[in-house]
């Protein structure tokens, strides 16, 4: 159950934040094995003054087009899923959104799944994660 915040500046179209937050959505599908109705996502824009970061800090050159991502999941994945999803984010978002790579900045983060509650304040507990015999 991914929680996913999507950071960019303020002026993309309401279709194009909506292309991104679609094309962010498809990769997780894709490479992280969510199902397609597990969709959580916050669009913060941010005025120019308000999103602060390095042109060129390990890659670049960033432009007014970065997108900074962070995907909060309720599980681990192993290093090669992650991998997957940071090729699959970049190339949805550059052919679809039209985002340069250089601009895609992605940030994991793994809770333990009792540390989620996603309605009524009941415990987090689909049955697609559930053990066997647990």
């Amino acid at each position: 159950m991914p929680v996913i915040d999507i950071t960019l500046l303020r002026g993309r179209t309401p279709e194009r934040l909506r292309v991104i937050a679609d094309a962010i959505h498809d990769a997780l599908v894709q490479e992280f094995g969510v199902p397609v109705e597990d969709r959580f996502q916050v669009i913060h824009q941010c005025e120019r003054h308000e999103l602060i970061y390095d042109r060129t800090f390990v890659g670049g050159p960033r432009t007014d087009g970065f997108v900074m991502l962070r995907v909060v999941a309720g599980k681990e994945r192993p290093v090669a899923v992650k991998q997957a999803f940071f090729k699959a984010v970049v190339a949805n978002l550059g052919s679809r959104a039209d985002v340069a790579a250089e601009d895609v900045f992605i940030v994991l983060d793994a809770v333990s799944i009792t540390d989620l509650s996603v309605a009524g304040g009941r415990p987090f507990d689909p049955p697609h994660l559930r053990r066997e015999g647990a």
